[in-house]
């Protein structure tokens, strides 16, 4: 019990709630595309996603100079993923982060074509 209260107060941050519905939505993202998305510094983003991983939503990986930062689903407790999942639908559903949904997605695609060109300028 006292662990689903602790992750309600997590998520009761408006800023927490939004990047767990961001990655909710992706498999994975990195903090450059989570502060462009939201519009904030790499500190405040850094500092949320701490609190995040500290309370075992999400986890980090890294890839090369990259850290990607996705929710732990697989690793979660069953009643606290229910919780964020009905979270994540009903912000879905109020079309709440539209915009901020649908720039991620665009910057998605950019990292591809960016992963593309580097591996072509090594080899070229």
């Amino acid at each position: 019990m006292q662990e689903i209260l602790n992750i309600l107060k997590i998520l009761s941050d408006e800023i927490r709630l939004k990047i767990v519905y961001l990655l909710s939505q992706e498999s994975e993202l990195c903090v450059c595309e989570l502060m462009e998305a939201l519009k904030m510094s790499q500190s405040r983003i850094s500092n949320h996603l701490r609190i995040l991983r500290n309370t075992g939503i999400i986890e980090a990986k890294r890839e090369g100079k990259w850290m990607f930062y996705c929710l732990k689903r697989d690793k979660m407790d069953k009643a606290i993923l229910n919780i964020i999942v009905n979270i994540t639908k009903t912000i879905d559903k109020e079309g709440y982060l539209t915009e901020e949904k649908e720039l991620v997605k665009k910057l998605i695609s950019k990292r591809g074509e960016l992963s593309g060109s580097r591996k072509n300028l090594s080899t070229g």
